[in-house]
């Protein structure tokens, strides 16, 4: 679920208060797991700011979905399954719309079929690896390194798409920083467990694992 973790920064760089809100499909927290106090905390997210929503199917955690982006500040993540079918450009549209009208943010994670959508980017993400700063030093050899991401921007409205990058995220300064690639990502060395991130928020775009973001600014 790299797309998730990179949503969750991407939210957090906006610098925003306010309702964190992630909707699935209940079989995905069973496939998954739920996110844990620990690797929010990797993110900079506070857990009491986290709402989950366990939904019973696709079109509720849609619902839930929509629902939260009448919230003016919400930032909204929602997972769209791996199914037969896509998710309709119209479902798109109405949380594009929805969120349009509130101001809030909301990003889809989406591993269904790619297809036409009303988002304002979309991203393809998958892990990169960690590289811990302190690695040299004894005292801080078997930590964790930031969380560190390959990413590429597919389509954008508001700017040329098609450029990759990889990127550490900095939980504190709540920023992305970019780091010397060795090569290039690209489609053709995605595998199975990349995502597409597409985001539908009113001040921003979201992301697609594939992620897809809706909102007034790309980033």
């Amino acid at each position: 679920m790299s797309a998730f973790g990179f949503a969750l920064a991407w939210m957090q760089a906006a610098g925003r208060d306010g309702l964190m809100v992630f909707t699935a499909p209940d079989h995905i927290f069973s496939e998954y797991g739920a996110p844990n106090a620990e690797g929010l905390a990797q993110f900079g997210v506070d857990p009491g700011a986290l709402l989950l929503v366990r939904a019973p199917n696709q079109l509720q955690a849609l619902w839930a979905a929509e629902q939260a982006l009448t919230l003016p500040c919400a930032q909204v993540l929602c997972v769209v399954a791996a199914a037969p079918k896509p998710l309709s450009l119209s479902a798109s549209r109405r949380l594009f719309l929805t969120a349009e009208k509130s101001g809030a943010r909301g990003v889809l994670l989406r591993f269904d079929p790619l297809a036409p959508s009303a988002s304002r980017s979309r991203w393809r993400v998958r892990a990169a690896a960690s590289i811990n700063p302190f690695a040299s030093q004894s005292f801080g050899s078997r930590e964790l390194g930031p969380p560190a991401f390959d990413v590429r921007l597919e389509r954008n409205r508001a700017s040329p798409a098609g450029r990759s990058w990889r990127v550490d995220w900095n939980a504190h300064e709540h920023v992305f920083r970019e780091r010397a690639v060795e090569r290039t990502y690209s489609a053709a060395n995605s595998n199975e467990h990349a995502g597409r991130a597409l985001a539908v928020a009113a001040s921003a775009a979201s992301v697609d694992g594939q992620g897809a973001a809706f909102g007034r600014r790309a980033v």
